[in-house]
């Protein structure tokens, strides 16, 4: 498999691996979108009644993305497949330095390169759909998706109250809140860890969780989020996602499947591989996510827990740290 569990190099596509939709074709649909009228108080006599009011329309769009070409190739030559005992460097009794199988070497790394473009894709991928064969369809990354319930840092380090504003715009934007993930990097997570230090808020250990990805809870105000260290997060950039809304679209090719392993045609003393696959991002409804840019991208060690101190001969009231 592409992704496996505990593929800690690829977490964002580890987390989404189990929930894979197939497509067989380039544009996929994520969902539609349409706002409800909002309820309000009817002023109606009974003589007003007696006429129909008019009538309102409710209009839909449709939201797409695409799937795009991971495309490599390996080659093996005859004299490398014969030469697979010698040794490199210190010659140390019972060295082997050399795989068993130079073609399994090779593709297996190719495939973990592939990997970890994919990864990159699905978080920074720009969007552009192919007008011809020789364009590029190019996936939408969750960075580009999320336009809506966005919060900016103005410079500030991640902290609590930040992170509460942001849960409450997808509330507001009749996102699910009881399931989501803050996707940040190191010094993120450094930084909401040591503002919620400094408030007393409280933060669960790590754990792992169905598929290996170390994750811990914080519980703010409005819900309990769990957060995750990502990759290829742009700096200064964090995530919170419903990671039930998002999952991988892979384009099969008939007869030969996803991310497959094709001998090419024969050329010289040797033997070309090519590996080749179609995948995309589903990440549905934007509106169940959010991101906070501009962030702090340095941490500054917290000096202590902040206590209030009450002084009930004055009106004043001062925080110190301990």
């Amino acid at each position: 498999m592409l992704f496996n569990k505990g593929n800690t190099r690829t977490p964002f596509s580890s987390m989404i691996s189990g929930k894979t939709k197939y497509t067989n074709s380039v544009e996929f649909v994520l969902g539609q979108e349409y706002t409800s009228e909002d309820g309000d108080i009817p002023s109606i006599s009974e003589n007003a009644s007696l006429q129909a009011p008019d009538a309102s329309f409710i209009t839909r769009s449709q939201n797409t993305n695409v799937t795009q070409i991971f495309q490599d190739a390996v080659a093996i030559s005859y004299a490398k497949q014969s030469n697979m005992g010698t040794l490199a460097g210190a010659n140390i009794a019972g060295q082997q330095a050399n795989p068993l199988n130079e073609l399994d070497f090779q593709v297996a790394n190719k495939m973990k390169k592939m990997a970890r473009s994919i990864e990159k894709t699905f978080i920074q991928g720009k969007y552009n759909k192919a007008t011809s064969d020789a364009t590029v369809n190019k996936t939408r990354g969750i960075d580009e998706a999320i336009v809506t319930n966005v919060v900016t840092a103005g410079g500030k380090a991640l902290d609590i109250w930040m992170l509460n504003d942001l849960v409450e715009k997808i509330d507001k934007s009749n996102g699910d809140i009881s399931n989501l993930t803050l996707w940040c990097d190191n010094t993120t997570l450094n930084q909401i860890h040591g503002n919620a230090i400094e408030m007393g808020v409280e933060v669960g250990a790590f754990r792992a969780n169905e598929y290996g990805i170390q994750i811990r809870d914080i519980y703010l105000p409005t819900t309990t989020v769990h957060i995750a260290v990502g990759q290829f997060i742009p700096e200064g950039t964090a995530y919170l996602l419903n990671f039930d809304a998002i999952a991988p679209v892979e384009q099969l090719v008939p007869g030969k499947g996803n991310f497959f392993l094709e001998e090419l045609a024969k050329q010289g003393a040797g033997t070309k591989y090519q590996i080749f696959g179609q995948i995309g991002l589903d990440y549905g409804n934007e509106l169940l996510h959010g991101k906070i840019t501009g962030l702090a991208t340095t941490f500054t060690k917290p000096e202590g827990k902040k206590v209030v101190v009450v002084d009930k001969s004055a009106t004043a009231t001062t925080t110190s740290s301990k």
